[in-house]
């Protein structure tokens, strides 16, 4: 196993971020899938911070996967603000390691969440579970976020909305789909009038991985202040969403 120097410290801030004209949709709103981006990145960049960063995990076996996150939108950052980003090891849940996040715009939280991460050997795909991870991962349990817990999306009548086909485009450096791309998706499939109303909670689940040429069927189940999208497999979930109005 090669060694690294991990540091301990808990908590990692990156106040570089600038939001873009293309972060915002036609509202002038932080996408989800902008707000999912910074949540990987600052992720990343934590844990390369902490010497564990994506070629050095890979080279002893290990990398990590984002399983599940869920946002709590108190306001939209709006374009060309620049955002305050935090992070932090939050504990572990069954396989995933909790981590949380939040996003201010100059001082004021405006986006707070949390995430589970599944660690996987990346050529067997076997699951790692924390216990068995070599590096310690310090927490901070007692920095609590407003976000819905990270727990799987129920949908009771459910309908079919369509199918998608993965493009070139929504692939990432694995070969799969990356995960901010499942939000653009998801929402393709919102009638007009209910994508038009602010989000306040969301939750995704990434449940198994799509690549090039897969159909993803769509089903939904919509509401005033709630609609839930489920993309498909074959024989499989690929994504759960869950979006919760004001």
């Amino acid at each position: 196993m090669s060694e690294n120097k991990i540091r301990t410290d808990i908590s990692f801030t990156d106040d570089s971020s600038k939001l873009c004209f293309f972060d915002c949709d036609y509202k002038k709103r932080m996408k989800i899938s902008s707000i999912l981006k910074v949540a990987a990145e600052i992720a990343g960049k934590d844990y390369t911070d902490k010497g564990l960063g994506h070629e050095f995990l890979w080279a002893n076996g290990y990398v990590f996967l984002l399983s599940r996150i869920s946002l709590h939108i108190k306001k939209y950052p709006a374009e060309p603000q620049m955002l305050d980003s935090s992070t932090w090891e939050c504990g572990k849940k069954g396989a995933m390691f909790l981590r949380g996040y939040s996003i201010s715009v100059d001082g004021e939280v405006c986006i707070d969440g949390e995430s589970g991460w599944i660690v996987v050997n990346p050529e067997t795909r076997k699951i790692i579970r924390p216990s068995s991870f070599p590096w310690l991962m310090p927490q901070l349990e007692d920095r609590k976020v407003s976000a819905l817990p990270i727990d799987k999306v129920t949908v009771i009548n459910e309908e079919k909305a369509g199918e998608y086909i993965v493009q070139i485009s929504d692939l990432d450096a694995n070969g799969h789909v990356y995960n901010a791309n499942y939000a653009d998706i998801a929402v393709n499939f919102l009638p007009i009038e209910i994508y038009d109303k602010d989000v306040k909670n969301f939750r995704i689940n990434f449940v198994n991985e799509a690549k090039l040429g897969d159909k993803i069927e769509i089903y939904r189940e919509l509401s005033d202040t709630e609609a839930k999208i489920i993309g498909k497999l074959p024989d499989k979930i690929c994504f759960e969403t869950e979006f919760i109005f004001k």
